[in-house]
């Protein structure tokens, strides 16, 4: 198998945050949701330590934005033949 380096993962969640820091908005604009004052920030900030941190870990899941009443999803995988992603995605279970 051929397994993401701790180096290389560093390098995915600093894309990532990029991402987060300068989300496209419907309007054209960006908005930073990259920001302590949202509700997923420091569980994605610990999910992200622990992938990079762990040598075979990988990491799939949401988690709940609370504060627009969505979900970012994301799958940090192990292997390079996957790669690491974010969504937001809207709450189906708010129908």
């Amino acid at each position: 198998m051929n397994y993401y380096s701790k180096e290389e993962k560093v390098k995915h969640i600093v894309k990532l945050t990029d991402l987060l820091r300068n989300f496209p908005t419907t309007t054209g604009r960006t908005m930073d949701i990259y920001n302590d004052e949202y509700s997923f920030v420091e569980k994605f900030k610990t999910i992200s330590m622990n992938w990079v941190n762990n040598e075979y870990s990988n990491y799939k899941g949401r988690l709940y934005f609370e504060e627009i009443n969505k979900f970012i999803e994301y799958d940090l995988p192990k292997t390079k033949d996957k790669k690491p992603k974010l969504q937001l995605c809207r709450n189906d279970y708010a129908r």
